[in-house]
């Protein structure tokens, strides 16, 4: 099984160049000796601002950490949308897709930057960072549906291209959650988010089959395992797995994906106190009385 998923590690990160990927082993990490780290923190579904470094503790393989900078709405943040264009988007979805990304892009700031990735069988960059808005509409004219759906080679790819120290990462990945085609399986996946530094959110158009009681039992098992494995991502990197809400709209779900990943802190530290390489642990807490629904990623690998 191990060998197994460095093989698999080693074609996705062999796929990855077209994105611009790093080395496999590449580490979460910011600079020489500090770990940054995004942070939610709510009340009552709400942001919860005014937190100082001293209102959080954070322990590293258990061991409590000195937060040594925070940072709140300050960053810059490089979105990246991956959109599912396999046979299983029509032409309605699509153009909620394409009026989704005009949305989120009117809603980012002139510091922030998106970049387009559609996926069906393949990976494909449509519009980089440094696209013109004009450039990200126009890819749109170019997509044709079809064939299956490789989810988890999709989310591994973007999770590797190389990040800037200076800016912040959110992937927004947007499908119906049946993956047909991946070379990635879930172990992989997880791993490369270990070993990286972006935040998932996953947004699902549907959650049938799971809760559709016409469903065959191997349907529900497969959605039950993509629920899963998103869930697991999602924890792992501090991100979430939205579902459409009644009568909400793709735009509407995108722009609510942004203002969380926006309304989070960044926390910074220096480990001290553990071992340097090999996979951490991280659980932060907030260090004020209440009740608080605290959100950060799971953990990290130092190399």
């Amino acid at each position: 099984m191990i060998a197994r998923r460095m093989i698999v590690l080693t074609l996705v990160f062999a796929m990855a160049p077209v994105l611009g990927a790093q080395d496999p082993q590449a580490t979460f990490r910011t600079s020489t000796n500090r770990v940054s780290v995004d942070v939610s923190v709510r009340r009552e579904g709400r942001p919860v601002t005014g937190l100082g470094a001293t209102d959080f503790e954070l322990f590293d393989n258990g061991v409590k950490q000195n937060v040594i900078e925070l940072s709140y709405e300050q960053l810059p943040i490089d979105v990246t949308v991956a959109l599912d264009v396999s046979g299983s988007v029509t032409g309605s979805l699509l153009d909620q897709l394409r009026r989704a990304v005009r949305q989120l892009r009117t809603d980012l700031s002139s510091r922030d930057r998106l970049r387009l990735i559609t996926f069906n069988n393949r990976v494909q960059q449509v519009a980089d960072f440094a696209a013109p808005a004009d450039k990200t509409d126009a890819a749109f004219d170019h997509v044709a549906a079809g064939g299956g759906s490789a989810i988890l080679d999709t989310l591994a790819v973007a999770l590797a291209t190389p990040v800037p120290a200076d800016r912040r990462q959110l992937i927004v990945l947007f499908s119906d959650g049946e993956d047909t085609s991946s070379i990635t399986d879930n172990a992989a996946l997880l791993s490369v988010a270990r070993r990286t530094t972006p935040t998932v959110a996953v947004v699902l158009a549907t959650p049938a089959p799971l809760l559709d009681r016409s469903a065959t039992a191997e349907a529900r098992v497969a959605a039950e395992s993509a629920r899963k494995i998103f869930n697991d991502l999602a924890t792992e990197t501090g991100g979430s797995v939205v579902t459409l809400a009644p009568n909400e709209t793709l735009p509407g779900a995108f722009r609510r994906v942004l203002e969380q990943f926006r309304s989070t802190y960044v926390l910074r530290f220096a480990p001290e106190g553990v071992p340097r390489a090999g996979v951490h642990t991280l659980q932060v807490k907030v260090a004020r009385p209440g009740t608080f629904d605290v959100r950060a990623r799971a953990g990290y690998v130092w190399k």
